[in-house]
């Protein structure tokens, strides 16, 4: 049996992570900054390191050169929640910022929005360079849907158009709703309406064409790029399944006076029992999976929204218990280093660009062709593969830092640009 250096080496820097300056209330109290923008900001850093594992761990599963990052396993599964717990703090953020700074919406599109959608635009300008020198074959109408937004060229960008809805729709809200529970409960329709759309769409546009169509053999390999799937918006859970991090989030900044000082009465036993309900959590999404429950069953003929609806059940369910334990967790602990403020700084741009190395590395090795094509089948890790996955692993992390600092830069610039413009 070969020695899991992997294992050891991603599972020892968690560790650290966690306990390295690491804040620990004294018995009988609590921390009382343990939602301050410090500590929001670390668990952003949190989350952009969560998720760049979740995606490291993807492709082990049907890679049989990568098989050696099959030992970050767990984090194929923990994907979502650390996207939701940044939504879950973009959420707070955003509401504890309206009822404490006066005038806050007041130029909140320039401040909160533009510099998103430029960012988003810079880091296109990079895919683009990327898939030209690569030599991707593309119409000419799919080129210019992905240039220009209207599809994803970074399939991980998902992220940019979500985050705007949730972001325009807290602006139009708040701006023009004076009742408090009434905003909130508008803003949770319009994390619903994007979950519903999820629901009846899944990954593919089945519905545009003659009835049944994709159920011919070859259909979705034939049809146009537009109808093929997860080429536009909204399709394929990733979307939905963590948005309600977001609206977790205000109710969270809401009822903070009520709900933090509830959670301190009986304090661990609480804590215990959110740490069943999200354990359980987990065990009902496996027994879905073992009555072949999922949301990809179209494939294989069903295209009932049943079974989808009860696996976004469960998973709303593991975030909402997840985002719980955490907040009761840094009650009494929470994590600040400079790692994690560092990561929490950069964190939209390390998620736009991880893709690009991700797949760049993976082709450089010569675990993938031009067109992410990897071999089917697994092998054994002996130490030649995990030495190899973890240099590829040490350089995704690498590149992907130096190129968000990049973006962050062009973006700054060009936001800047845009001020001054403004100004005159």
């Amino acid at each position: 049996m070969t020695f899991p250096i992997i294992s050891i080496i991603v599972y020892g820097a968690w560790i650290a992570l966690l306990i390295v300056g690491s804040r620990r209330a004294k018995m009988g109290a609590f921390n009382q900054d343990s939602m301050s923008l410090e500590a929001t900001k670390n668990l952003q850093g949190l989350a952009a390191i969560g998720v760049i594992c979740h995606h490291l761990s993807q492709p082990a599963a049907n890679s049989a050169p990568m098989a050696a990052l099959g030992q970050m396993q767990i984090f194929r599964e923990i994907g979502f929640l650390f996207v939701a717990l940044f939504f879950f703090v973009s959420g707070y953020g955003l509401l504890k910022s309206l009822d404490s700074k006066p005038g806050y919406l007041n130029g909140f599109l320039r401040r909160r929005c533009l510099p998103i959608v430029v960012c988003f635009y810079v880091m296109n300008v990079f895919y683009i360079v990327w898939h030209l020198l690569l030599g991707t074959k593309m119409p000419a109408s799919e080129w210019i849907c992905k240039i220009t937004g209207v599809a994803l060229l970074n399939d991980n960008a998902w992220f940019v158009p979500v985050i705007l809805v949730q972001y325009l729709a807290f602006y139009v809200i708040f701006k023009n709703v004076k009742s408090r529970p009434l905003a909130l409960s508008l803003s949770f329709l319009v994390v619903a309406a994007q979950a519903g759309w999820f629901l009846f769409n899944k990954h593919f546009t089945w519905w545009w064409g003659p009835t049944d169509w994709w159920k011919k053999p070859g259909a979705l390999w034939l049809c146009p790029w537009y109808k093929s799937v997860v080429a536009l918006w909204y399709e394929g859970e990733w979307w939905v399944n963590s948005t309600i991090g977001f609206f977790a989030g205000l109710m969270l900044a809401q009822y903070e006076k009520k709900v933090l000082p509830s959670l301190q009465k009986f304090y661990w036993p609480k804590l215990f029992g959110a740490f069943l309900l999200f354990a359980a959590s987990f065990a009902l999404r496996f027994f879905l999976y073992s009555k072949n429950i999922h949301y990809w069953l179209e494939f294989s003929g069903n295209n009932s929204t049943l079974p989808r609806a009860l696996m976004f059940g469960v998973e709303t369910l593991q975030v909402l218990s997840g985002l719980l334990l955490v907040v009761l967790i840094r009650l009494k602990l929470w994590s600040k280093n400079a790692v994690l403020g560092f990561f929490g700084n950069i964190t939209l741009e390390f998620y736009l660009m991880q893709a690009l190395f991700l797949r760049q590395f993976a082709i450089m090795f010569g675990w993938m062709d031009k067109g992410f094509r990897s071999p089917e089948g697994f092998r054994l890790e002996g130490w030649a593969d995990q030495l190899k996955a973890l240099a590829y692993l040490v350089l995704v992390f690498a590149a992907t830092i130096a190129a968000s600092f990049a973006v962050k830069f062009l973006t700054k610039k060009i936001v800047g640009l845009f001020a001054a413009k403004e100004s005159r």
